[in-house]
């Protein structure tokens, strides 16, 4: 997505020497250009997985994404990021492949341009780096209509298919620059073709061509010294749909051939296929569905292998496949060209809610394609709405793809709901595996509202402290244990002293756990690594690091600082989850202090820029950066980049974005069910917005602005498509009106032949309490006024 200026000219009056009259000059400035990304690319053209990284267990994920490269590390938790490269040019296919006495594997990116590059990954800096590189274009050549095929051989040997006729050979080695010869085949037209497995040293392969007689299917022979193709074998007349070619590896050693499938219901499918374990496929279809391809195979006397039958299964429902990549243990990464991309598990038994074998573990937003675009201005800050996705039908009319998507230059957030608190919240989870309580703190009590449905409702939950003030609330994580850290509340004042602050431990079926800070005195300030239990509570300038264990504690260590602290934080930084600092702000000083764990002691302190007070700190690790945040008493925020040895402040780039909210003063995060996800159901063509509506095609359809909620929708009428809408006032009445430009598409005319276009007017009327009552949207009437056009 690109944001465009351009100047094209200036014109004013200049007066003329000699004469009375002005004269109108134009002066012709240079077009100017203004061109920047306003987003990444989101669409999966091509991913492939393999051992890119070098380290023994590996498996990586790479997906070409238009212009860049991502490179991720299949693990057990997910799919995590490890670097992205951009590409100067639009990449066309990638492939991965491991050359002779190597250890690990190079990947091949072919662009747009036909220039070729190989790279591969440097272990000891941890980053890409290029092997090899050049253009793979000829002078002469016309271009092959089905696009540009590329297939590696197992030697290390490289195949092109660029222009109709001819193969292009590529031999390169490390640090030389590629060398490349081309050779004939004798067809013209070459669909697909693909390297085969042989016996010996011989260099075979198979490929589909196509004439005035049909498809057919060829076996040839590869001599690189005579840098000519021997043909091996030939089937005429396949199937007339063949168009993509996938080798069968041993002991069943041949091709097979992407065709249309009837299946069952005479259903046509477009095959996406992958190898999947023992003689098993994967395939996708152009409705989104996913099947498993199974040989029968039988083992004959002389020990080869036959295959005796094939099997499709129907597994169920996933994006739109541009690519599907299997990646261990039963996951397949689904990259999509029109949907969502998807991260899903194969499960051997059918999930109950849907009846099918596919679990979507994750799912990875595609904006493209965007059919129409709309710029809005709302909450002060510009935004983008558009319509994305497309072509995933079900039966005839159904797209499934179809969203609107709202792009912000930011953290835009959505009010859901909303309680009139003037103290902290804390999100909690208890048998189940979403937050289903709130626990929220007062000034002199706390109290524990139930997540029921849309409603909260006042609760006691386990044994935890309800007539104090909370500081911080949060479970252990994979216990039952809920950590309660409880101050003091004015109330608790007596003559004989006050009630001491403590650390609460609470699980079910179990008396509560307690530890207090020594000599009666007050927390003022917590941080908690729920991860691990690592505590770190706050009187005044002392600090006491606490180990919260199953309903135990151990007060491990506890220290004097020269000033008052006036935030703490223990957050994990690097690759486990135990922390090992501390981050301090200081009083009087104005200063941020590191602290080592277990026992306290100061590893560096800095002097902060100014004379404000740090009101807030944290530390974070973005990628591969660990960055500590520092907030200020004037809202200005100070980050450092940190090592074990050292911390200075990071000339590196940290983006900073703006949040719709203002006046926030504590923030939690809430995973819960409640909330809905919509789906449209339908593919959208054009968006509109004014101050309270939206509207799509195939019916007018009138939305929430915030929750997409349908308020109302009007049915187009037959082989009618809107392909355009948009909203106005006329005149000074003050009625929104919507205005929608439809066409008459009749499915048996193969050319557009005096197409009627039809204009509606759409009176709408929005009391000036909409916004309170959405429920006193009226619509009034529909204008038809049909234009007779060409």
């Amino acid at each position: 997505m690109v944001v465009t200026i351009r100047c094209v000219a200036n014109i004013r009056f200049e007066k003329t020497g000699g004469y009375s009259c002005d004269k109108l000059v134009v002066r012709r400035l240079m077009s100017l250009n203004y061109i920047v990304s306003a987003k990444k690319a989101t669409v999966v053209t091509d991913a492939v997985v393999g051992n890119f990284t070098g380290r023994e267990d590996d498996i990586n994920l790479i997906i070409a994404k238009i212009n860049r490269i991502e490179i991720l590390t299949v693990t057990a938790e997910g799919l995590k990021p490890m670097q992205e490269i951009p590409v100067f040019g639009r990449i066309l296919t990638i492939r991965l492949f491991r050359a002779k006495e190597e250890t690990r594997d190079s990947l091949l990116i072919l662009t747009a341009k036909y220039q070729l590059a190989i790279v591969g990954w440097d272990t000891i800096k941890a980053t890409v780096i290029t092997r090899a590189a050049g253009s793979v274009a000829d002078r002469v050549g016309r271009q092959s209509d089905y696009g540009a095929v590329a297939c590696v051989h197992t030697s290390g040997l490289i195949a092109l298919r660029i222009y109709d006729g001819t193969l292009k050979i590529i031999q390169w080695a490390e640090g030389k620059d590629l060398r490349s010869f081309n050779v004939r085949f004798e067809d013209l037209c070459v669909i697909d073709l693909s390297f085969m497995e042989s016996l010996d040293d011989s260099i075979r392969l198979s490929y589909i061509s196509q004439d005035s007689n049909g498809r057919h299917l060829k076996s040839v022979e590869l001599s690189v010294s005579e840098k000519e193709l021997k043909t091996i074998s030939k089937q005429d007349n396949i199937e007339s749909e063949a168009m993509m070619i996938i080798p069968v590896p041993s002991p069943c050693s041949g091709v097979y051939t992407k065709i249309f499938i009837y299946y069952k219901i005479f259903m046509l499918l477009h095959l996406d296929i992958i190898f999947y374990g023992n003689f098993r496929f994967l395939l996708a279809d152009d409705h989104g569905r996913l099947f498993m391809l199974l040989f029968d195979v039988d083992d004959a006397i002389d020990g080869s292998s036959v295959i005796k039958d094939l099997k499709l299964e129907y597994l169920g429902d996933t994006s739109i496949a541009e690519c599907i990549v299997y990646l261990d243990n039963g996951v397949v990464f689904v990259g999509s060209r029109f949907g969502d991309s998807q991260l899903i598990r194969l499960t051997t038994e059918p999930q109950p809610e849907t009846n099918s074998f596919v679990m979507v573990l994750e799912t990875f937003t595609n904006l493209a394609p965007i059919r129409d675009i709309a710029v809005i201005e709302t909450d002060g800050q510009t935004q983008l709405i558009t319509c994305s996705g497309a072509f995933k039908k079900y039966m005839k009319y159904s797209f499934k793809e179809g969203s609107l998507r709202i792009i912000r230059n930011g953290i835009g957030i959505d009010e859901a709901a909303s309680v009139d608190l003037p103290g902290g919240i804390f999100a909690l989870s208890v048998n189940s595996a979403f937050d289903n309580y709130l626990l929220v703190s007062l000034v002199d009590e706390t109290h524990i509202l139930l997540i029921n449905g849309e409603e909260l409702e006042d609760t006691q939950l386990l044994e935890l402290e309800t007539n104090e003030q909370t500081l911080w609330a949060g479970g252990l994580v994979n216990t039952e244990i809920i950590i309660q850290v409880i101050r003091t509340a004015w109330h608790s004042f007596t003559t004989d002293g006050v009630t001491p602050s403590a650390i609460r431990l609470a699980k079910p079926h179990h008396t509560c756990a307690l530890w207090q800070p020594p000599e009666g005195k007050i927390l003022n300030l917590v941080s908690v690594n729920n991860e691990t239990g690592q505590t770190v509570a706050v009187s005044g300038n002392i600090i006491y690091y606490v180990i919260c264990g199953d309903m135990v504690f151990d007060e491990v260590s506890s220290k004097a600082m020269d000033y008052e602290i006036a935030c703490v934080d223990i957050s994990s930084i690097g690759d486990v989850n135990e922390s090992e600092l501390v981050a301090v702000g200081l009083w009087t000083e104005m200063s941020a202090a590191l602290l080592s764990l277990p026992d306290l002691s100061e590893v560096i302190r800095e002097k902060l820029p100014g004379d404000m007070l740090p009101r807030s700190i944290m530390m974070t690790r973005m990628e591969t950066i660990v960055y500590l945040l520092i907030a200020l008493g004037d809202g200005s925020l100070y980050y450092y980049n940190l090592d074990l040895k050292h911390v200075f402040s990071s000339n590196k780039k940290l983006v900073f974005s703006n949040v719709n909210l203002k006046l926030v003063t504590q923030i939690c995060s809430l995973n819960s069910e409640t909330y809905r996800f919509v789906i449209m159901n339908f593919s959208v063509r054009a968006p509109v917005m004014t101050e309270t509506a939206e509207g799509e095609i195939h019916s007018i359809v009138i939305l929430d602005q915030n929750t997409f909620e349908i308020l109302h929708s009007h049915e187009l009428g037959p082989n009618e498509h809107a392909l355009s809408i948009f909203s106005t006032r006329l005149g000074e009445d003050p009625t929104v009106y919507f205005v929608v430009g439809t066409a008459m598409v009749y499915s048996d005319e193969t050319e557009p032949k005096a197409v009627i276009k039809n204009f509606f007017i759409c009176l709408i009327s929005y009391p000036s309490f909409y916004k309170n009552n959405k429920d006193n949207l009226i619509i009034l009437d529909i204008f038809v006024c049909t234009i007779r056009g060409f």
